[in-house]
């Protein structure tokens, strides 16, 4: 520490033991009778102990100005992360914080949701016409933080460009491959979709996902996506979760994923509706990549 490097120089002899740290009357006097021979006057032996304190207290004035700075320093760095904290905690990025509410939300996200799919068909698991002549399968785990940016950042795009004019049928698979919270979210999508809304379910579940692996979904949050679903029965879906039916859909989802050769989350296939699906490759979460696969299957069905 500073106080330890800049401590004030001490003329000092050893201690007798047992003295309690009081130093030897003897020493005193051998140190006394040295500086008397040392040549050196009174008025010089003053000066020389003056100019000494002198520079201890110069010693201990620039540690003290270190230390302020030091503090000075410590306090600016301080007052930056604060900064960063609170930007970061009000960004709406991937790292499982949430949007801020609107006018008339009751959880972020849900007015979009509802807009965006309002007048699209619904069966299921499927959005859009179902004699749409392209169909885009994506496997999503809902804990996904990549699937969660598809959702935000590409998705809307080809719901209004693609989906909602006829194009292409999108078919949802509710995958499991965090934890089994994945899976209890994925009981509760189906069974709003019981009720042709599991789109906006799933929507809105992104738009207030949280960390993976941190147990935040709950039977109470399951409750708050539902009821941010304009016209889902929450109880009803609350009660259907555990329907065979749900159960045997997010087994089949699985083992297309597996069957198909998809590692991770999301994953897409696209191809003529009741034809050979591919997969879609891509490198980022803008629609770029995505047109084009669907334009591309869009041409093979000699639909565009």
């Amino acid at each position: 520490m500073l106080a330890s490097r800049y401590h004030r120089p001490q003329c000092r002899g050893p201690q007798a033991a047992g003295d309690g740290g009081r130093w030897s009357t003897n020493t005193e006097s051998e140190a006394t009778r040295a500086m008397e021979n040392s040549g050196q006057t009174r008025s010089e032996r003053r000066a020389a102990a003056r100019a000494e304190r002198d520079r201890a207290a110069a010693v201990r004035a620039r540690q003290r100005q270190r230390l302020w700075i030091l503090g000075g320093v410590l306090a600016l760095v301080a007052v930056v992360v604060v900064i960063i904290a609170l930007a970061a905690g009000g960004d709406s990025g991937t790292s499982g914080g949430t949007k801020a509410t609107k006018s008339g939300e009751s959880l972020p996200g849900q007015v979009e949701a509802n807009q965006r799919f309002a007048g699209i068909p619904q069966d299921g698991i499927a959005l859009g016409d179902p004699r749409a002549p392209v169909t885009m399968v994506e496997f999503a785990d809902l804990q996904c933080p990549y699937c969660r940016q598809y959702t935000e950042s590409v998705m809307p795009t080809l719901v209004a460009e693609y989906v909602r004019n006829g194009k292409v049928k999108m078919i949802f698979r509710n995958v499991t491959i965090i934890d089994q919270d994945s899976h209890l979210a994925a009981e509760m999508a189906a069974a709003a979709g019981l009720q042709n809304k599991l789109w906006q379910y799933v929507d809105i579940f992104y738009a207030n996902q949280g960390a993976e692996h941190s147990g935040y979904i709950t039977d109470a949050f399951l409750e708050k996506i539902g009821n941010a679903v304009r016209g889902l029965d929450v109880d009803r879906a609350m009660a259907d979760r555990k329907l065979t039916k749900i159960q045997t859909q997010l087994a089949q989802a699985q083992t297309e994923m597996q069957l198909n050769g998809i590692a991770g989350t999301p994953g897409f296939l696209i191809g003529p509706t009741g034809g050979q699906l591919e997969a879609i490759r891509y490198r980022s979460f803008t629609p770029g990549p995505f047109r084009a696969a669907i334009d591309a299957a869009l041409q093979q069905s000699n639909a565009k």
